[in-house]
């Protein structure tokens, strides 16, 4: 008489149903281990993800950065700083780059007036490319263009919060401001740059605010008009796309290094070599984690076993009963391989269910977008499965190969 797949299902629940405590202890160790790869990978895409935000709001992933090598030792001689005859150096050396950006910034003009009103401002000197490298635009007048550079023109763009704060809402293009000794026409208001909460993890708030309450005014007005002392210090560049952009850094680095007579004085970073890194970082991440969920699985597949191999002890009469009246003997292997897995499985079930829930408290706490991928969901309970099919063949096995003369007589 053949057991079908139906009846031993059944089977299989009523005995998991029975002996509640046996089930929640086999069960457990599973749970945890499928909590474990649920909650690591889920926070470790959510941080990807918000890091790629991040990125895209400050420029995208085909921004290339020239920054001061704090690394370097200035002992040895040379400046981390560049003319702007240099400047324009290496712009013509790299006609490839899409967008091009040079900054100085006025760390002694900070105080913004406006009819005995004062804002401090972060104001810096740039390019008319500076808003393409920042992707970023302007809600209202214009940025500054090539002819403002030019001629040093008395122009300002304000940030948003900048211009509400210091002059109000309404005909803010059109206004002079003071500025040091300067007087300086409002040529246009940025857009408001914001990065919800949600993706801001535990410190709140908009995490771009302070762009918005930056201004900008020509790199030549700010040297020529305010402190002709002053050189640059720090470069962005964007490249025709973001598998370009590694090129891009390489070729920059090197003119840079020859310039300086091959001295390191600057470091050449782009988003492209951020998101490697990052990567990089979340496989070692995951894989430790992955590890020690797998030694959790691994413990719990060996509790399931015993716990198994008990149960087959326990049943050995009924097993011997049905080899007598007819059941075969794949049929008792089978039974117990797809009670094994049925174990396994709801366990698989249940910790992605507790699994969800614990990330929804942790996202409610640090305030910080955990991301489940379905495909983390499958995969959690197919390894449930695969532990299940793994360590129930030895207790199915002997379910199976028990002689049912010998079997009859247990009591």
């Amino acid at each position: 008489m053949a057991i079908s797949i139906a009846e031993s299902l059944h089977i299989g629940l009523s005995d998991i149903t029975t002996r509640k405590v046996r089930s929640i202890a086999t069960i457990f160790g599973i749970i945890l281990g499928v909590i474990s790869i649920l909650v690591v990978l889920a926070i470790i895409n959510g941080m990807n993800a918000s890091t790629l935000t991040w990125m895209e709001q400050r420029g995208g992933t085909s921004k290339v950065d020239v920054q001061r090598n704090w690394n370097y030792d200035f002992s040895k001689g040379g400046e981390a700083n560049l003319s702007l005859a240099e400047v324009e150096q290496i712009r013509k050396m790299i006609p490839e780059a899409v967008a091009f950006n040079s900054q100085v910034s006025l760390y002694s003009h900070n105080e913004l007036k406006y009819r005995g009103l004062s804002y401090y401002s972060t104001v810096s000197g740039v390019l008319p490319d500076y808003l393409q490298v920042e992707n970023w635009g302007v809600s209202e007048g214009r940025f500054i263009t090539d002819l403002d550079v030019h001629e040093s023109s008395n122009v300002i763009v304000l940030g948003s919060s900048a211009a509400r704060d210091l002059i109000g809402t309404n005909d803010v293009v059109g206004k002079k401001i003071s500025l040091g000794n300067n007087v300086l026409e409002v040529i246009g208001i940025l857009d408001e740059k914001s990065w919800d909460n949600k993706q801001s993890g535990s410190f709140g708030g908009n995490m771009l605010e302070y762009m918005n309450q930056q201004s900008f005014i020509p790199i030549s007005t700010a040297i020529n008009r305010f402190d002709n002392t002053m050189k640059v210090s720090s470069l962005q560049v964007t490249a025709q796309s973001p598998n370009q952009a590694l090129t891009l850094q390489k070729k920059l680095d090197q003119i840079l290094l020859n310039l300086k007579q091959g001295r390191e004085i600057f470091r050449v970073s782009s988003a492209q070599e951020g998101i490697m890194q990052m990567q990089a970082n979340a496989r070692i991440f995951s894989m430790v984690f992955v590890l020690i969920s797998a030694i959790s699985l691994l413990v719990a597949g060996i509790v399931i076993m015993n716990i198994m191999l008990a149960s087959v002890k326990e049943r050995t009469r009924e097993i011997g009963v049905r080899i007598a009246v007819g059941a075969r003997r794949i049929d008792i292997f089978i039974q117990f391989m797809i009670q094994t897995v049925l174990i396994t499985t709801l366990g698989g079930v249940l910790g992605i269910g507790l699994g969800l829930l614990i990330l929804d408290n942790i996202s409610a706490y640090l305030e910080m977008e955990m991301i489940v991928d379905f495909r983390i969901m499958f995969s959690s309970v197919l390894v449930s499965v695969v532990v299940g099919l793994v360590f129930g063949i030895m207790p199915a096995l002997r379910a199976g190969n028990l002689d049912p003369v010998d079997a009859l007589r247990e009591d």
